[in-house]
């Protein structure tokens, strides 16, 4: 099913399945969703320049991309109980803005971080002082690197990749032998994607709700979802052995932001969030999956 799909993504031919506000999701013979956009990584440059961090950058890192603190302290359990984390050497790929490699570098690890945004790079490096490299994990400058980490992570990043199948087994070669690859992403057999698709078929495309925020063509936006044994698949081609899979409830930004995308009215926006929290509470939707391979 997935050994062609990195391929198949080159050769999209057909009308799309869905038509969002902000992409065209296509559908595998196999069941694959994705959208028809690359990123132009091979254009981005290895120098990190920090010129373009301002205020609101700094304000948005802190207090939205990194506002949940169970999510980060999950992140880090997962990684305590599949072989502990001091002395560990540990790769966050898409480290976004080091809360992650900080609690890791905190718990006795030695951190190195990957990042393709200049301004979350330079925040990084500058708050934290790790090293970080502003390369994709497909780039030959990895090659010196195989092999050499105990945990590679991947928050919330392998649903933004061009090739996620090429990411993976990239990623998998950074591991040493018993190393660990942890993964959490949007899940597609799930209420958001299911629902999603429901109200769209049943307004003919109209009402698409939870899709719109799931997939876009923006850069480094949300490119494909994933089910569950399509991540299992691919994790065992890439020459993991799955050792955890399961859905979880977590949402990556306030509820706010994700109310601001459905209903686009700051007005309706404060009526609901109300509601909203509440719903959450009594209903905690199992959104997204955690996977993790181990190194045969």
């Amino acid at each position: 099913m997935m050994e062609n799909f990195d391929e198949q993504k080159h050769q999209t031919s057909g009308a799309p399945k869905y038509k969002l506000s902000g992409a065209n999701v296509f559908v595998s013979p196999a069941g694959f969703h994705y959208i028809d956009h690359l990123d132009p990584v091979e254009e981005i440059s290895p120098i990190i320049d920090g010129s373009g961090l301002t205020d609101d950058e700094i304000t948005y890192l802190e207090k939205s991309l990194q506002s949940n603190p169970e999510r980060i302290d999950h992140q880090v359990d997962a990684v305590a109980r599949h072989g502990g984390i001091a002395g560990k050497r540990v790769l966050d790929i898409g480290c976004g803005g080091g809360l992650f490699l900080s609690k890791m570098k905190d718990a006795g690890a030695e951190a190195l971080g990957i990042e393709l945004s200049d301004t979350r790079a330079h925040y990084t490096k500058t708050k934290y002082g790790f090293d970080v490299v502003k390369r994709t994990i497909e780039d030959d400058y990895w090659k010196s690197f195989h092999g050499t980490f105990d945990v590679v992570a991947l928050w919330d990043v392998i649903e933004h990749v061009n090739y996620p199948l090429a990411t993976l087994r990239c990623a998998a070669e950074m591991l040493k032998s018993g190393g660990m690859l942890l993964i959490d992403t949007p899940c597609r057999d799930a209420f958001y994607h299911r629902f999603g698709e429901f109200t769209y078929n049943l307004s003919g495309g109209k009402f698409p709700t939870f899709l719109n925020t799931m997939y876009s063509a923006k850069p480094f936006g949300h490119k494909q979802i994933f089910s569950l044994a399509e991540m299992k698949s691919a994790l065992e081609m890439a020459g993991l052995e799955v050792v955890e899979l399961k859905r979880f409830h977590e949402l990556s930004f306030p509820y706010r932001f994700y109310l601001k995308k459905l209903v686009r009215s700051d007005l309706l926006v404060k009526l609901l969030l109300p509601f909203v929290h509440l719903f959450f509470i009594v209903f905690p939707i199992r959104n997204k999956m955690l996977a993790i391979g181990q190194k045969k």
